[in-house]
């Protein structure tokens, strides 16, 4: 399959590729829609800077326990979010999940599914991840029933250790280990072998 150097993670109806420098005014206008925010816990932040997310590109660019994408539609070739793997213990390998559909527009269509699939493809077939986390605030049972459809399992939960005004909500802790997930793309497009198998 040939693919422009721009498509890291190829997807059917998404892509995973590079953030660019010109996505900051387009991530900054995502945070600062509280519709988007709030499902990130990123509510207290606003306003968020053009200058801010142009510092944040840049900062994860060059931070190795960082690894975070830009989410393309197939069609189009237009950024409608990100998805990425945080504070990566390698020696450990494990790392934490963190997605944003910024584009109100395409939620509901499957794209964040898809992106986190293809995330968890890098995780344990490129970069050779061992398990990969998320917190999921309790009030976001559509994200909760997604999490479940791709694997995650709820491992524990923070009780009322966040807060939305002057409500408190848990946060759930949910993981999927290497062996629980089957790589939709990478293992084949790349055609590595199987484990055990010889290697020249």
């Amino acid at each position: 399959m040939h693919e422009s150097p721009e498509v890291i993670v190829p997807g059917q109806r998404v892509y995973l590729g590079p953030m660019r420098p010109e996505h900051a005014q387009v991530f900054a206008r995502w945070l600062n829609d509280l519709a988007v925010s709030i499902t990130l816990s990123n509510v207290r932040r606003i306003p968020f800077m053009v200058q801010d997310e142009a510092e944040w590109i840049e900062h994860i660019r060059r931070d190795p326990n960082h690894v975070v994408f830009a989410v393309y539609t197939r069609e189009g070739d237009q950024p409608i979010g990100t998805v990425g793997l945080h504070d990566i213990n390698w020696p450990d390998r494990n790392a934490e999940l963190g997605v944003m559909i910024g584009e109100r527009t395409e939620w509901g269509q499957g794209y964040a599914t898809e992106a986190i699939s293809l995330l968890l493809d890098y995780a344990f077939t490129i970069l050779g991840l061992r398990m990969v986390f998320l917190r999921c605030i309790a009030y976001n049972e559509r994200a909760y029933r997604l999490y479940e459809r791709l694997g995650f399992r709820p491992v524990g939960r923070l009780r009322q250790s966040h807060r939305i005004g002057q409500r408190y909500y848990d946060v759930i802790y949910m993981d999927i280990l290497a062996e629980e997930f089957v790589s939709p793309v990478l293992a084949s497009w790349l055609h590595l072998p199987h484990e055990g198998a010889d290697v020249p």
